[in-house]
Formats: C-alpha cells, structure tokens, sequence
C-alpha cells in the first residue's frame, strides 16, 4: 500500500472512530496528503448522506398519498358506524363490533403514517443540515490545497529501472489531479491517474488488459524537467522483479 493509501485509511478510520461531526468541524489539517484523504473521506460521507436524504425525501412524497388513502377510509368507517349507531342504516350487533374493529384498525395505521411523516420531515432537516455542513467543509478544504502550476502536463520519456524498460506518458494535470495515457515498450499501454502535491507525484497505471496493475511515486525536480521516484507493481507473477525506480524527463515541447 502506497503512503497516501495508508493517509487515505488513516483518515477513514479516524471518521469511524471519531465520528462525522470532527471531520466536518475540520481538524487542523498543515500536511496536504491528510487534506487530499480528509477531502476523500468527505465525499465518501457526502454521498452516504445524500443518498439517505434522497431516500427519506422519496418516502415522504410516498406516504403522503398513502396518509390521505387512510385518513378517507378513517372517514367513511366513522359515517358508516354513526349510521348504524344512529339507526339511520339496518344493521346487526355482530356488524357494528365488525365496523369498530376495522375504524379502530385503519386509526391506527392513520396515526402510525403520522408518526412516520413527522419522523421523516426532522430526518430530511438534519439531513439537509448535515450535507450542508460537509458541503461546506469539502469547499474549504479543497480550497485549501496547494495550487500547483500546470508544469507536469506535457509527454515524458519514461525509463525503468532496473530493467531499463522505456515508454512515454502523455499528463495533464488540472490544479493537484492528473490524468493521462501511457505505451511502454512490449506493447503495454493504458491510462495514468493520479494527483501532485508541493512537486510529489502519485501515478496509478492502469493497463488496458490487466486493469490497474502499478503504483507510481515521485518527485518533481526544481526545474520541472525530470521525475524520479519509485514504483511497485500490484499484479505479481512468479520471478519478475516487482519494486524498482523510475526516471522521466520532459520533451521540449514544440508548437506548430
């Protein structure tokens, strides 16, 4: 597992042991991997959210019908008995208790979907309240993060080391996220996604048979010509060699 994977987990378990109101209070996050995983952990926790709030929003719309059925049959139950106990229907003793039972059942399930949309009406408040808050809080951490220039996007040559394996990734990079493609000798090729931080880079290649098979970190020189950094592979096989290092240097690039 990479380092910002253990930040990643670091920062779930701290939600679960913590709970969600000091993720969304904001700790005092210095170091931008813990704001890249607390950002990671309020979107997780902001889509758990928004789904409950769309679900009890969909229960709320359900039960107003399914109220307003019962409250009509509370209605016509009730006229029904008055005529019977007025004497304004025929009707024998064993139909008036039969009548009572079913007015006593459908007030009951009247007061059940009551309840229920009372509950659901404080439930969608503090669920919006909630989503509110990790809006926020995500807005401002996210604000928050470093603002790389866009100095890592362009075509890299690529070698790998120790087998001196060579290729080419093709990056752009839009604020701290990167994405692009890459074709390493042997006819491997793919896409890279990843994230770049105060000049450290995270790649995750992800090949286009094998699916995501390597992690890639490194850094950015000064100059912001070369990356070097290591890498370790995810998918093993028997005897090939699965950590190493890797260097790339930036092409000039030329306009037409």
């Amino acid at each position: 597992m990479t380092r910002t994977g253990r930040s990643i987990l670091a920062a779930l378990l701290i939600t679960g042991l913590w709970g969600f109101a000091e993720v969304a209070r904001g700790q005092d996050l210095k170091r931008p991997e813990e704001q890249l995983a607390a950002i990671y952990a309020l979107r997780i926790q902001l889509e758990v959210e928004q789904k409950q709030f769309d679900d009890d929003l969909q229960r709320y719309a359900d039960v107003a019908p399914e109220r307003e059925d019962v409250r009509a049959r509370v209605r016509r139950l009730s006229e029904e008995l008055d005529a019977m106990v007025l004497g304004k229907t025929d009707s024998t003793v064993e139909e008036v208790e039969k009548r009572e039972g079913e007015l006593a059942r459908a007030e009951r399930d009247l007061d059940m979907l009551v309840d229920e949309a009372r509950d659901l009406r404080r439930r969608i408040r503090a669920g919006g309240d909630r989503i509110a808050l990790l809006q926020d809080r995500l807005a401002r951490l996210t604000k928050s993060l470093p603002t790389d220039t866009e100095s890592v996007t362009g075509v890299w040559d690529v070698t790998y080391l120790p087998s001196g394996d060579k290729g080419v990734f093709t990056l752009r990079q839009s604020g701290t996220l990167l994405v692009g493609e890459y074709a390493l000798e042997g006819g491997w090729r793919g896409s890279l996604q990843g994230t770049v931080v105060n000049g450290k880079i995270l790649l995750h290649r992800i090949d286009s048979k094998l699916g995501q098979s390597q992690d890639l970190e490194g850094n950015l020189s000064p100059e912001g010509r070369t990356l070097r950094g290591h890498w370790q592979n995810l998918i093993l096989s028997g005897g090939s060699v699965t950590t190493g290092n890797w260097v790339a240097q930036k092409r000039e690039r030329t306009d037409s």
